[in-house]
């Protein structure tokens, strides 16, 4: 029962990001990759191998990022603002239901858009006779998993926050995650050891999407695929920190008047 409301509640997502156009954004941002990619062929790429697929995992992480964050940091203050939830709330639906079904869809969309721009991407590099590595696939998974946390970290802020200020900060988020990381290190490793644990507190609440980046391998030239287990270890944290994100979420909106 649990399955099919939430099935249900994500294909209205779904839908709702076809009426809105996103997926058609992505569609055009792809196109303009295209573009790009044979303007980069009139030129040339001999010896650039690893220079241009850095590239394509960089243009893929920035673009499926941004629609990670846009397509869940405005789902519940929306619903809530154009009274489309209470219809919701009216059928045997629990807040809880609707929370995981609503981040379940916004995960499908931003997949669907980053696996749309993969084979884009792919494409417009083997044009280019340029090779990708069995690493290249773990690179997609763990992305997938990123842009996940990624949407449960923005449907949590907007439970909190105004769509603007929940996709703001999303972004903040996402990407300033390393320069935070190192900035903490540097912090607990440089003050009072009496204090250093606020500092690993920090650290540990932050979510850490520099962990599924596996970009920096995914574009250099034979290097081997990561061991199964920091696959293993990888979607432990994304299912860890994904619950503790819904469900803190969860905590704010079952009070929450509406």
């Amino acid at each position: 029962m649990k399955i099919r409301i939430w099935k249900a509640l994500a294909r209205g997502v779904l839908l709702e990001s076809l009426r809105r156009k996103d997926l058609w954004v992505v569609a055009i941002l792809g196109f303009l990759m295209i573009v790009a990619a044979g303007a980069l062929g009139f030129f040339g790429i001999n010896g650039l191998e690893s220079f241009v697929k850095d590239l394509g995992v960089t243009v893929l992480g920035l673009f499926s990022t941004i629609m990670a964050v846009l397509s869940s940091a405005r789902l519940l203050p929306e619903e809530i603002k154009n009274r489309t939830l209470y219809p919701l709330l009216a059928r045997p639906i629990s807040r809880f239901d609707l929370l995981i079904g609503k981040w379940i869809g916004s995960v499908i969309v931003t997949w669907i858009a980053f696996l749309f721009l993969c084979l884009l991407t792919a494409g417009a590099l083997a044009t280019f006779h340029v090779s990708f590595e069995p690493i290249m696939a773990q690179y997609v998974i763990a992305k997938m998993m990123g842009l996940a946390v990624a949407c449960a970290v923005s449907l949590t802020l907007g439970t909190f926050m105004t769509p603007q200020a929940a996709a703001t900060m999303s972004f903040i988020l996402a990407f300033g995650s390393a320069m935070f990381v190192r900035a903490l290190l540097m912090a607990y490793d440089a003050t009072n050891p009496a204090m250093a644990w606020v500092f690993k507190l920090l650290n540990a609440i932050l979510p850490q999407y520099s962990l599924f980046d596996l970009g920096g391998r995914a574009a250099n030239i034979g290097w081997a695929p990561v061991p199964f287990w920091v696959m293993g270890f990888l979607f432990l944290y994304m299912a860890v920190y994904c619950a503790g994100m819904l469900g803190l979420s969860w905590s704010k909106f079952r009070r929450q008047a509406i």
